[in-house]
């Protein structure tokens, strides 16, 4: 059964984003967005996409947990205004 096998993999990621998120909040706080984004980017660079696409999950899961809003530098600037 496809969608079983689908359905297990996607809760399976779900858990390990939410596992990751976690951990990077206890340990930095809303820094820890920045450490996911950080690690995304160097994912791209060296073309691993799935581990590009966890770490932008984090990222986000991240920020929803610490109320950082996505796009804005630490000062609360658009990232485009650095």
């Amino acid at each position: 059964m496809p969608i079983l096998r689908w359905l297990a993999r996607r809760r399976a990621f779900n858990q390990l984003v939410e596992r990751e998120a976690t951990t990077l909040v206890e340990r930095e706080g809303g820094a820890g967005y920045y450490t996911a984004r950080e690690l995304a980017r160097r994912a791209r660079d060296r073309d691993d996409l799935d581990a590009a696409k966890l770490w932008w999950r984090v990222s986000r899961r991240v920020a929803a947990m610490t109320g950082i809003q996505p796009g804005l530098a630490k000062m609360g600037r658009p990232e485009t205004d650095w």
